[in-house]
């Protein structure tokens, strides 16, 4: 009976699959006359999809349902209705939220072969097994170097868009990258929220030394890149092994945590428009949270609580933290972190690459810039300090009109893009 049960399970699966594609296929994101080019690999257990021009390379879809006649599908520019049309194959669709429309028309085609294989692979620190994958390029007889990915603040596994695809662009150039499931996400053990910058770093130190264990693999040398939150914890972990090849810092903070965050505060409220006095009054509460995280008064929290009450009806306040109680889990992190990067920077040994966004609103180059060439110059490494115009903390534009108004073809939208320069920067580095 199970084994009956079981069959028209898989018989009821193959129907619904059969309704939706099946294979590649390649087009174009449209929005009044605009192009982006998108691709898809549509297959039974996942569904992948490329948007080359943001740097986005095999990304999981984040939502696929077949409901009646209709395909909907959730990617980086939200959710979409499409249809299959039946005699030509060809999939159209159309944006629910965004106007004007965004419209996406793909046709099948041949599929393009990886030029690296993908490991499942499992290494451990202390009691914790991490989990990943390991990209591996093919067609390399000659030693390679290889890096590892460091991950960001939140969950982060080997799913993670913006990693996956960085491994993915990395791998496709011929570096052997090491990507793994932060600690407590997907199939890694442990808990990230309850681990310090150290632990964090340690991890990342385990996945350096199953590198260097790992007889079979052929390399010339073995770095970190860390991006926001990993910029941090890369130095660290860099500053923790012996023979680092390179640390890259991609929009990593040469200022404080504590620093960071209030010039988050600022930049973030300047950004979005609020006035002086609204700015000023939002770094006031951020002065006597952090003195509150420092000294543990009961005095300094009794000011904290007045002025939270003050301005609590302010459009403002959700960028700042507000703790429910004395000892909340947000305030035992601040004081469990209180890491500044000045040490870590100044004492480093291999060469480092620090790239910065130019409208950065959470690590600004204006704060961090002028800190982060002085540490490492301190260190008497090989740098160099990137830039990257017109990019935010996600290293991507913003999408936007190149006018006032859609007045088709004198004005156009301007797709979302990672500037080349960052993806070749990291690649000139690592090779250099």
């Amino acid at each position: 009976m199970k084994t009956m049960y079981t069959a028209i399970l898989i018989v009821i699966a193959q129907i619904a699959h059969s309704q939706t594609p099946q294979g590649h296929y390649e087009g174009a994101l449209t929005r009044d006359g605009s192009v982006q080019l998108i691709s898809f690999d549509f297959a039974i257990d996942k569904t992948t999809y490329d948007i080359p021009e943001i740097g986005y390379w095999d990304v999981t879809t984040e939502k696929i349902a077949l409901r009646k006649d209709t395909l909907n599908l959730k990617i980086f520019y939200g959710d979409f209705s499409c249809f299959l049309d039946s005699k030509t194959g060809d999939l159209t669709g159309i944006s629910k939220d965004m106007n004007p429309k965004i419209r996406i028309h793909l046709k099948k085609t041949a599929a393009k072969k990886k030029s690296f294989s993908e490991e499942e692979i499992k290494f451990s620190n202390a009691d914790v097994s991490l989990a990943g994958v390991l990209f591996k390029p093919k067609k390399s007889e000659k030693p390679i170097p290889y890096v590892i990915l460091v991950h960001r603040s939140g969950w982060e596994d080997r799913n993670t868009p913006w990693y996956h695809s960085l491994a993915y662009s990395l791998a496709s150039k011929g570096i052997g990258v090491l990507l793994y499931d932060k600690r407590g996400t997907g199939k890694s053990t442990g808990n990230f929220s309850s681990a310090d910058f150290n632990v964090l770093a340690d991890d990342a130190v385990s996945a350096f030394n199953y590198i260097k264990e790992r007889k079979d693999l052929n390399y010339t040398k073995i770095g970190f890149i860390g991006a926001s939150q990993g910029g941090w914890i890369t130095p660290l972990a860099a500053n923790k092994v012996s023979n680092c090849g390179f640390a890259i810092l991609i929009v990593g903070p040469a200022v404080s945590l504590y620093e960071q965050d209030v010039n988050r505060v600022q930049y973030t409220l300047t950004d979005e428009g609020y006035s002086k006095h609204s700015i000023d009054s939002a770094l006031h509460y951020s002065g006597l949270f952090f003195k509150y995280i420092q000294s543990n008064h009961t005095k300094d929290w009794e000011a904290l609580k007045a002025y939270a009450s003050k301005i609590k009806d302010k459009k403002w306040i959700d960028n700042l933290d507000i703790p429910q109680s004395q000892i909340g889990d947000d305030i035992l992190w601040w004081r469990k972190n209180r890491y500044d990067p000045k040490e870590a920077l100044n004492n480093i040994k291999c060469p480092v690459l620090s790239i910065l966004g130019e409208k950065d609103v959470l690590v600004p180059p204006a704060e961090n810039k002028i800190k982060m060439e002085t540490y490492l110059k301190n260190a008497g490494v090989d740098y160099k300090i990137v830039i990257v115009k017109n990019c935010g903390h996600d290293m991507i534009t913003k999408g936007e009109l190149n006018g006032t108004d859609w007045n088709w073809p004198y004005t156009y939208w301007q797709w979302q893009k990672q500037p080349q320069e960052f993806f070749n920067s990291i690649f000139e580095f690592i090779n250099k």
